[in-house]
């Protein structure tokens, strides 16, 4: 394990952004880095399965990283790396924005019972470094930039975000040593797209679209970005969506009424929701004249799902997925 003698000293040249003297456990070349964590207990009982699969070598986008032993205390500094760890039962000892469990059904279901020390939205950088992590754990869509900051607290891996949720998921679980649990996990991923496909299918010829309401707005949960729900489930998307391919297109009450989808499926900005109001964001707009005169509205075709789904989150895709199966499958 990489930690500093003095946390309180290495914090401040840190924010100063000078050189972190630091020293430790495994052999890191290249760059990378974050993720979540939590202490583990050491036990008398036997080595799981898994450990015997170390040493191993792990490729990453900033390079390699020789993991001699499975890695007991995780740290993720991004809340989309911890949902994968969860998938696979892994809990980090701490994660970025842990506090998504309290507006996300299905992440809180995957966080019941474990035990996670919140980094806060932007990564406490002194409660990471108390927390001694063996590994921590970054995507490549997160703080990738900073991989060489982490990587003197301790040794990080750049998880690739450009590959499918599945694929990242197998990454994930060759740093845990869980490749057979992934598999487990992914073939029941892909029975859920099969059944969303067959879902799709009844509704050929419809068009759909997925938003996030921001209260005054809506963020297109664009195809390009999220090929999942259409080209792989076979959803057609409406004409004309703005900004081609990229994340962050925004629209107005006016431009949803002339995409005339008739499907609508709208998740709550997370970051901006009230967990005690979780539909609040969406039902601002009920008593609007123009909402009510949507086509979706006026058919009873707009479909609340999770927060997650409109983030690159492993349990989004999960969420997005079976919320076609049930409102598409009737």
């Amino acid at each position: 394990m990489k930690k500093s003698k003095w946390i309180a000293s290495i914090l401040s040249v840190l924010l100063a952004s000078s050189v972190l003297t630091a020293c430790g456990g495994g052999t890191q070349q290249g760059a990378a880095g974050e993720t979540p964590a939590n202490t583990v207990q050491q036990s008398d009982e036997p080595a799981q399965p898994e450990q015997s699969a170390f040493p191993r070598m792990i490729q990453h986008v900033k390079g390699e990283l020789v993991l001699k032993k499975r890695p007991d205390r995780i740290a993720s500094v991004d809340i989309m790396a911890t949902d994968y760890l969860l998938v696979l039962d892994e809990s980090p000892i701490v994660s970025e924005g842990f506090g998504t469990k309290d507006k996300s059904p299905i992440f809180a279901k995957y966080a019941a019972g474990k035990k996670v020390t919140d980094l806060g939205g932007k990564t406490n950088l002194e409660t990471l470094l108390e927390m001694e992590p063996d590994l921590i754990v970054i995507s490549s869509t997160g703080k990738a930039d900073r991989f060489e900051e982490f990587n003197k607290m301790a040794d990080t891996v750049v998880i690739d975000y450009s590959l499918d949720a599945p694929s990242r998921l197998m990454k994930f679980a060759e740093l845990v040593g869980k490749e057979e649990k992934a598999k487990e996990v992914i073939a029941e991923f892909n029975k859920l797209k099969q059944d969303a496909t067959a879902a799709a299918a009844k509704h050929q010829g419809e068009t759909a679209l997925f938003l996030v309401s921001n209260g005054k707005d809506f963020t297109v949960i664009h195809p390009k970005n999220f090929p999942i729900f259409y080209e792989d489930i076979g959803l057609t998307p409406v004409k004309g969506l703005p900004e081609d391919g990229k994340i962050g297109g925004r629209i107005g009450i006016e431009a949803l009424s002339e995409f005339g989808a008739d499907h609508i499926f709208i998740a709550e900005n997370r970051r901006q929701m009230n967990p005690d109001d979780p539909q609040g964001m969406i039902n601002i707009w009920t008593d609007n004249p123009v909402w009510k005169n949507l086509k979706a509205v006026k058919n009873n075709q707009v479909y609340s799902v999770d927060t997650l789904v409109g983030d690159t989150f492993f349990l989004g895709q999960i969420a997005g997925l079976e919320a076609i199966k049930e409102h598409l499958g009737k």
